[in-house]
C-alpha cells in the first residue's frame, strides 16, 4: 500500500506530543528518567531523553503515519510509551513484553497492529529505531538481536538512525 507524503503534512516533535492523549499529564522529572536509565544500564540518546521529559506518553489521537526507508507505507503510531505506571509504561512493557524481545531493544511505541517500535540500546546500533514484526517472531527458542536483524529472518527491521529522524518522518495521512 503506497501513500504519498506531502512536505506540509510532516510532523515536528511539538505536533507529535500534542496528538498524544496524555500529553497534558505532568511530564516526568529528571530523577524519574535517571532512575529508568539506571534500570536499563545506559543513558538514553539526548533527543529521546528530551522527548521523555516533555511527554508522559499515551495513545496517539490522530494520524502519525510512517514509511519504510524505501519510501512506502509501513504503519501508524498508536501507543507511545513513557515514564508512567499504567499500560503505556516503558518499564512495565520492558518487564512483561507482549511479544518476544531481547534486552538490546527498548520498546518505545506500538503501531496500529500492536507491533513494537523499538530503539536499540546496544553499543553497535545505539539509538537506532526499529520495527518488530511480531507475526514472524521466534516464540519457541531464545534469539539474539543479530539473528533478528539478519536478512534471512526479517523480525527486526530498520526504520531510522535516530529518534529525531523517526519523528521528523511521521506525517498525517492526507484527507
Amino acid at each position: 500500500m503506497a501513500r504519498a507524503r506531502a512536505e506540509e503534512e510532516c510532523m515536528d516533535i511539538a505536533k507529535f506530543i500534542a496528538g498524544i492523549d496524555c500529553a497534558t499529564r505532568e511530564p516526568p522529572t529528571e530523577a524519574a528518567l535517571a532512575s529508568f536509565e539506571t534500570m536499563l544500564g545506559c543513558r538514553l540518546p539526548d533527543d529521546y531523553r528530551q522527548f521523555l521529559l516533555a511527554c508522559a506518553g499515551g495513545y496517539f489521537q490522530g494520524s502519525a503515519e510512517f514509511n519504510w526507508p524505501q519510501g512506502h507505507w509501513a504503519g501508524a503510531v498508536q501507543e507511545v510509551l513513557g515514564l508512567r505506571g499504567d499500560e503505556c509504561s516503558l518499564a512495565r512493557t520492558r518487564e512483561t513484553p507482549q511479544w518476544p524481545t531481547v534486552d538490546d531493544l527498548l520498546w518505545i511505541m506500538s503501531d496500529h497492529g500492536g507491533n513494537p517500535i523499538c530503539m536499540t540500546i546496544d553499543k553497535p546500533h545505539f539509538g537506532k529505531i526499529w520495527f518488530i514484526d511480531h507475526e514472524v517472531a521466534e516464540y519457541e527458542k531464545p534469539w539474539t538481536l543479530a539473528e533478528a536483524m539478519s536478512d534471512g529472518w526479517g523480525y527486526v527491521l530498520p526504520l531510522t538512525s535516530t529518534f529525531r529522524d523517526f519523528i521528523a518522518g511521521l506525517y498525517e495521512e492526507a484527507q
